[in-house]
């Protein structure tokens, strides 16, 4: 059996009623040629004469055979037909309908003579010699046992009735046309290897990495938005617990449910641990009408504010040891007991960051404490600021088992760090987390900055698609406090602890503040000295903040250690 290309035919040849004169030759070619014939089907390419400029070359067929050249064949389908006093070509159809053709023979030698221009001038052959010749296949048409023309001879004709045996036929041609010149002695031996990678070349393009993360971003995107069906599944339930690990959905869903919250008439309060995620929740929200966004200190804050109640400057150098678990809680408390305003819906994002002891000044902002909608998003692995939350009773809890944020290899990386019930990632596979090894702390900004200027000067991403996240402040690593760090660049890359007012840089953040956020690309660092208690749950969430592409840097000891090299 002949190797033909290209295997297999593509499905849109398959489907074309106007190929099927040529699918039946190329059926047959492969069946009756030997290994030692090559076989390409549809195959073209681009002359340039220095005096006419560039042509183009086609052929329906070429077969090669290591000692005898090539032969380059004219398919022509239906009862053929030639004009004796006007030298017209015509082909019949099978509904009796004549089709003008160009003459098939004046065809095959001109791609004879156009293919043996170009071969002189490729550098794959060397201006070696190549025997050449030409035929012309008629699998519909049957022989008249004669010339069809001065130019047509039956040596170089395959009929209806040669198909059986057409591979006998076209070794006779290859023989016909090699016997014309047999003092020229057969082609170079590395004649039909040059063939093939000329006619039919594997080459393999590098997609932009830009590009490809792309891509895998939308279908990530996708299958997001068509987890809001599920809010048409509780629409009716007004108090509900939706638990679920990193990448399974759940800050667009407690978006969405506020924001549908709203469109129907209720008074809606959006709410998170996180202060950068309630403000970027806030910045994706825009502008709703009875849609108040805020991390639950805010709100402790603004309606301690509005009642009054003095407190001091969250931003002060100095406060209370206890100022964020219990000063600000209790204060809102008390504002509740002098202002009016209640929320008819409450939903919260990131509850297992709730304490306990939250819940109770929540629960008295809504105007009805027993029947207002309650909607409660968490993820039991993600407590990495170690709290225990007990959550409101009566809420009625509904599992997320799927991760629509991470590619496969990204959720690969994160689930060694996760405890909690298994997930399925069903998003593109992705490309292999890139771990960055260096000798030692000291080595891992100068790594760093390398990493963002390849992915910036050379995949041409932008650098809003971009966040570096620190673990720790460990010495080695970039800080985002600036410690350590010049503060407006890791090496040749500009920086900012704000991407909103400059999304012209790099954002550098901990994996602390960045919780609940994500961005295309991270870069995770700062994780060669994360104490016991905090590496797991940290680990856990700086890698899932990545949806498409994940670096880590960190020492070779570090990495090994935790698995995430061999």
């Amino acid at each position: 059996m002949a190797t033909v290309y290209p295997t297999p035919l593509p499905r849109g040849i398959e489907n074309d009623p106007l190929r099927a004169a040529e699918r039946k030759v190329y059926e047959a070619l492969e069946a009756s040629l030997g290994p030692d014939h090559a076989v390409f089907y549809s195959v073209a390419w681009l002359s340039r004469n220095p005096r006419s400029g560039a042509h183009d070359g086609e052929a329906d067929f070429v077969v090669a055979h290591a000692e005898r050249g090539v032969l380059l064949l004219e398919v022509k389908g239906g009862r053929i037909c030639r004009d004796q006093d006007t030298g017209r070509w015509t082909s019949i159809d099978r509904a009796g309908f004549p089709h003008s053709i160009h003459d098939p023979f004046q065809q095959a030698r001109a791609s004879k003579h156009a293919l043996i221009d170009k071969l002189k001038d490729h550098p794959l052959f060397g201006r070696a010699w190549v025997p050449a010749g030409h035929g012309v296949v008629l699998p519909d048409s049957a022989s008249p046992h004669r010339p069809l023309a001065p130019d047509a001879l039956p040596e170089i004709t395959v009929f209806a009735e040669d198909m059986p045996r057409i591979g006998e036929r076209v070794d006779r041609m290859l023989r016909y046309w090699s016997g014309q010149a047999t003092a020229a002695g057969p082609p170079n031996p590395q004649f039909l290897p040059a063939l093939i990678e000329f006619l039919a070349p594997s080459v393999q393009l590098r997609q932009p990495l830009r590009s490809a993360l792309a891509d895998e971003d939308r279908e990530l995107l996708r299958l997001t938005e068509q987890q809001f069906h599920l809010l048409d599944f509780l629409n009716r339930q007004r108090r509900v617990s939706i638990t679920g690990g990193a990448g399974t959905g759940k800050t667009l869903l407690a978006l969405e449910k506020a924001k549908r919250l709203a469109r129907e008439g209720f008074t809606v309060l959006l709410t998170c641990f996180n202060r950068p995620l309630a403000d970027h929740l806030r910045r994706c929200a825009g502008s709703i009408d009875r849609l108040t966004i805020l991390s639950f200190h805010q709100l402790c804050w603004h309606l301690a504010k509005q009642a009054g109640i003095p407190l001091p400057d969250p931003g002060a150098s100095t406060l209370p040891p206890d100022f964020f678990a219990a000063t600000l809680p209790n204060a809102m408390l008390e504002a509740l007991e002098r202002v009016p305003d209640r929320f008819d819906a409450i939903v919260v994002d990131e509850g297992q960051d709730f304490l306990e002891s939250w819940w109770t000044p929540l629960q008295f902002a809504l105007a009805d404490m027993e029947r207002g909608v309650l909607y409660v998003f968490h993820d039991d692995n993600q407590q990495v600021y170690r709290r225990v939350s007990s959550f409101p009773a009566n809420l009625t809890e509904f599992p997320l088992n799927q991760n629509l944020r991470n590619t496969q290899r990204i959720h690969q990386a994160t689930t060694r760090f996760y405890s909690g019930e298994p997930l399925c990632a069903v998003g593109p596979e992705g490309r292999a987390v890139e771990c960055i090894a260096v000798a030692s702390p000291a080595d891992i900004e100068d790594a760093v900055g390398k990493v963002l200027h390849r992915l910036i000067a050379k995949e041409h991403l932008p650098p809003s698609d971009i966040a570096v996240l620190v673990g720790s402040s460990n010495a080695g690593a970039p800080r985002p406090e600036g410690r350590g760090l010049h503060t407006d660049r890791i090496g040749a890359v500009a920086v900012t602890r704000d991407q909103v007012a400059e999304p012209g840089k790099v954002l550098v953040d901990s994996v602390r503040r960045f919780k609940g956020l994500e961005r295309p690309v991270i870069v995770l660092t700062g994780i060669d000295d994360l104490e016991p208690e905090d590496e797991k749950s940290r680990l856990y969430v700086g890698l899932s903040r990545a949806r498409v592409y994940l670096v880590v840097v960190a020492t070779t000891a570090t990495l090994e250690r935790l698995g995430l090299v061999s």
